[in-house]
This record gives structure tokens, sequence and C-alpha cells, in this order.
């Protein structure tokens, strides 16, 4: 069976030392992502457990209550290591419904030389291509402050590596 939260890990000193981590809650979903996404590779080693844990679990009080924090987390990991696409598809996406919206709006008022009764939806649009282009737009800048994140964690590493004494 496999068992991603089960807690027993084991980690080289290249990916301990790369760890960034934010979680309060669980690490497990955090960690994942995190190596993954700096190119780690991760293998799951069987082993045998013997006798069964009886009682209440220290991380998981309602199912429900954990599976929110969880996505809260993926979610979270999203934002920060694909920002653009965080932010930047939604905008895309609301800007060409904003824009195809227009343009069906438009030949029928080149056709029929009115609008009416679909001026909500030219409203509608108008909201649509103003927050997708501004989705697009925080998209690029926190692309950028991604840069800067991971120049930081390349620094944080350095001076883990110094702390420990491990050669650059």
């Amino acid at each position: 069976y496999y068992d991603t939260q089960c807690g027993f890990r084991a980690y080289s000193r290249e990916a301990a030392l790369r760890l960034t981590l934010f979680g309060k809650f669980t690490y497990t979903q955090e960690v994942f992502i995190d190596l993954v996404k700096k190119g780690f590779r991760i293998k799951e080693i069987p082993c045998v457990v013997v006798g069964e844990r009886k009682g209440k679990s220290r991380v998981v009080n309602n199912v429900l209550s954990y599976g929110l924090k969880v996505l809260l987390i993926i979610i979270r990991s999203t934002r920060d290591y694909e920002p653009f696409k965080f932010f930047g598809l939604p905008g895309f996406a609301m800007v060409s419904l904003g824009v195809v919206s227009s343009l069906a709006l438009f030949v029928r008022w080149i056709f029929l030389t009115k609008v009416d009764p679909f001026l909500i939806v030219v409203y509608a649009n108008v909201f649509l291509i103003i927050v997708g282009m501004l989705l697009i737009i925080l998209g690029l800048l926190a692309d950028m402050l991604d840069r800067n994140r991971q120049l930081q964690e390349e620094i944080l590493y350095k001076l883990k590596k110094d702390k420990i004494g491990v050669k650059l």
C-alpha cells in the first residue's frame, strides 16, 4: 500500500538543505511539491509496520477539515511555484471570454443596430476584460517575484551549507 501521509521520511543531505517550508499544519504535501519543483526524485521504499496503532489521529480530527487545509497548501504552492499560470491563465480566460462575447455583440449591433436587451452583457464584458488584464499583469509581476524567491532560496541554501561546514 502507498501511504504518502505516513510521516516516515529519509532525505539526502542535499534535499534537506534545499527544503524551504512555510506550512504550520502539515508538511507532507509541501515537502513533495518543493522537492519535485527543485528537481529531486522521490522514491518509495516499502517497509513493514508491526502492530496496529490504536487511538485517534493527532493530525486529523475531521477529514473534511484536513482535506480543506491540504487543498489550501496545494493552492499556495501552485501560487508560489507557478505564479504566471496561477494568475495568468485565469486572466487570459477572462479576457478571451470578454472579447469573444463583445465581438458577438458587435456583430449583432452591426446587423440590428441595437444591443438591447443585452446591455448588461456589455458591462460584464468590460468587467471580464479589465479584471482579466489585471490578473495577467499580476501574473507577470508574480513571475518576477518568483525569480527573486529562487535567488533567495539559493542564498539560503549556501548559508545553510556554510553553517554546517559543507564545502561549496
